[in-house]
């Protein structure tokens, strides 16, 4: 039968069966398809009874008697004319005896759906009595089509005061978080009597005990009811009601004995069905809550599908880049083709340290002129990308439309159609290679997953742009020596030099897998202790051992925490070919690829040193000693037997661990002593040893 009996949700049904009227919804063709509790205190018959019966047979004088002609009539009427009828009708109890019934038949929808309904009371000679069901009727019909309960409410007040003659009437609604009932809705009338809304003088009054209990009361004589103080309401009759665990309904007068138990009677199926109205909008707002949710984790999951694509797009396309400007327009082509992004900008630092335009791109081909100015370290430059240099963290700004006048920057992109943007700074160990920036076509497309996906995504371009660097020193086939003073002496390991006083020597930089850099330095004019202390002293020094303590110097192993200078020089494809620190004078040698920019190992040193100055530039026509080129030269420092000896001592497996071929086995093999092939070895190891740690 609709939604009265689809829908567990909320207790229609178990509402009606409190009512005192009798409540029949039947089909157009006048067969019952539901009845409450009441009809059988009414007819006898129990609900389950007459469903499936004609409507007529309750008011027949027998069974086999023909339809009453009336209650044809008043269903056709209804039907067809979809006029409400009330009249007055014999009905027959079970036991035999009969009684004039009062009768009032509608029409309502319910789901779309057609239905007739009947209310049918004991009558009374009061036609005050048929005026109320004639204003029940109206209200039956239009509570199910309220939306919201401020809407029910009202309609229920408004009800109240064409069925009473006294109009003081208020519905409190329970408020969880407070934990107290609230008035929500009420007459003029009750705010005139009180000064307010409120009928009694506190929330934890009367109205709360029928809340708490779920018992309406009709009070005829407030003085005289001990279960309320006369000085905590103005009211001297009323009928209090709860609505369900929603609230109260009130209607009072300033008159003792108002109230009749007809007029309770009433009250209670006006808020039997304000209850019952109530219900079915929190379950239609549960309804779509749930669409909603479901709707928005759809729309998740089709997020986190695109994002992965842009991942997986953008590493693709980066793997295949060949040069530092392809990776530039590689990025901001691959993000243009996810929508809602509508225009992507790559910028890098220059050597004045401004972040100026390396590539961009629009979905529809556009570009804006705006964003060809350089970009500078102010936080409030620029917007999203001053603010992302600043603090190198993604900055978004999800409403560009929002708060004029708007800088020229955004007029531009409001012009456009953008309504989102996002910066992301490409920063890899510490690095900071450049500023991504991001425009939508969408307000709120950046919300905290899209701000993750894309901040990694930064971290995977600064590393490709790394990878670039790294690679151009090996493929340049010039390279660029530059040679730099150092004011301040306090940075990185070369206080030293001012801390201990004596001179510092760096002799090899090894660049470890997990980020760190084993450093290999000497110092003169001081002792070993001294350097230990000073270097436990250090933050930036993890770990420190002595090698050798001669007279003349001491010879250290250092390991240095991530994103230092030096591994920052060495991440670039830089190699440095000197250092030295004494308390006088500081100077660093670097020697870079010729396709690299000075500038950005100058911005480097500036960040971590402080003050320096380029003091020589030297190019030379050969790269940077490249894998090959080393082989070349260790084979060179070795003779053709030493070669001889140490080739076959590696395939024989002489260096595997445990040893495949002895030394005496490998004399038997070359057909020379065991002592000779043992000093063959010891030279080839110390040549090779040479190289790496000495000549850089």
């Amino acid at each position: 039968m609709g939604s009265f009996q689809s829908d567990p949700t909320y207790s229609f049904e178990a509402i009606l069966d409190k009512l005192p009227a009798g409540i029949v919804v039947l089909s157009t063709d006048g067969t019952v398809q539901y009845a409450n509790a009441a009809v059988e205190r009414l007819f006898g018959y129990s609900p389950v009874e007459i469903v499936g019966e004609p409507f007529g047979s309750l008011f027949a004088t027998d069974k086999d008697a023909p339809p009453r002609t009336d209650i044809v009539d008043a269903l056709e009427t209804v039907v067809e004319h979809g006029s409400r009828v009330e009249f007055r009708v014999t009905g027959r109890h079970r036991d035999g005896t009969e009684s004039v019934r009062q009768l009032v038949m509608d029409r309502c929808e319910l789901d779309s759906e057609r239905h007739l309904f009947a209310v049918i009371v004991a009558s009374t000679d009061e036609n005050t009595y048929e005026h109320s069901l004639a204003e029940l009727s109206d209200c039956l019909q239009e509570l199910p089509t309220a939306e919201s309960p401020s809407e029910i409410y009202t309609q229920t007040v408004e009800t109240a005061r064409g069925l009473f003659d006294h109009s003081i009437a208020v519905v409190e609604t329970y408020d969880e978080a407070a934990g107290r009932l609230d008035p929500t809705e009420w007459t003029p009338e009750a705010e005139a009597l009180t000064n307010g809304p409120r009928l009694f003088s506190t929330e934890w009054a009367f109205p709360w005990r029928i809340f708490s209990r779920q018992e309406g009361e009709l009070v005829a004589d407030v003085a005289a009811y001990d279960r309320i103080d006369s000085d905590e309401t103005s009211l001297r009759s009323a009928i209090l009601l709860p609505i369900g665990s929603h609230g109260v309904f009130i209607i009072g007068a300033t008159e003792p004995d108002t109230f009749t138990e007809t007029e309770f009677d009433i009250a209670t199926i006006l808020v039997a069905a304000t209850q019952a109205a109530r219900e079915r909008v929190d379950h239609e707002r549960r309804v779509r809550e749930k669409q909603t949710q479901l709707n928005q984790q759809s729309a998740s999951l089709d997020r986190l599908r695109r994002l992965n694509d842009i991942t997986r797009e953008l590493t693709s396309g980066l793997t295949e880049a060949e040069s530092r400007a392809e990776i530039y327009r590689t990025v901001c082509e691959r993000l243009v083709t996810f929508s809602p992004y509508q225009f992507a900008w790559f910028g890098a630092r220059n050597g004045t340290g401004e972040v100026v335009p390396k590539a961009a791109v629009g979905s529809d081909g556009s570009s804006l002129e705006t964003f060809e100015q350089p970009y500078t370290d102010e936080p409030t430059a620029h917007g999203t990308v001053g603010r992302a240099l600043d603090e190198r963290t993604p900055q978004v700004d999800n409403a560009l439309h929002q708060d004029p006048p708007f800088e020229p920057w955004r007029e531009a992109a409001i012009q456009h159609g953008y309504r989102a943007a996002i910066s992301i700074p490409v920063i890899y160990q510490g690095t900071l290679y450049g500023i991504i920036t991001v425009f939508a076509s969408e307000a709120d497309t950046f919300d905290s997953v899209e701000v993750s996906v894309l901040q990694e995504l930064g971290g995977i371009v600064g590393y490709a742009l790394n990878a670039d660097e790294r690679r151009q020193s090996f493929v340049s086939d010039q390279s660029i020596e530059l040679e730099f003073s150092v004011h301040d002496r306090s940075a990185s390991v070369f206080s030293l030099a001012t801390d201990v006083g004596g001179v510092f020597t760096l002799e090899n930089l090894i660049e470890r897998p997990d980020g760190t850099t084993t450093m290999f330095f000497a110092v003169s004019g001081a002792t070993a202790a001294e350097v230990v202390a000073w270097a436990d002293d250090q933050s930036s020094v993890t770990e420190i051992r002595l090698l050798t303590d001669r007279e003349e110097e001491c010879l250290f192993e250092c390991v240095l925490e991530e994103s230092t200078v030096w591994s920052q020089l060495l991440q670039r494809g830089g190699m440095v070919q000197d250092a030295t620190a004494a308390p006088e004078t500081t100077r660093i040698v670097i020697r870079i690829p010729r396709t690299a920019d000075p500038r950005t190992f100058e911005t480097v040193l500036q960040k971590h040193l402080g003050t320096v100055d380029l003091v020589a530039r030297r190019e030379y026509n050969e790269p940077i000693q490249t894998a090959e080129q080393f082989e070349t030269e260790y084979q060179n420092q070795l003779t053709e037997r030493q070669r001889e000896v140490l080739q076959t001592a590696y395939y024989a497996g002489f260096f595997e661990w445990p040893r495949e071929t002895n030394a005496g086995e490998l004399a038997d093999i070359l057909g020379i002593a065991q002592p000779t092939v043992s000093r063959h070895l010891r030279t080839a190891e110390r040549e090779l040893f040479s190289m790496v740690y000495d000549d850089r």
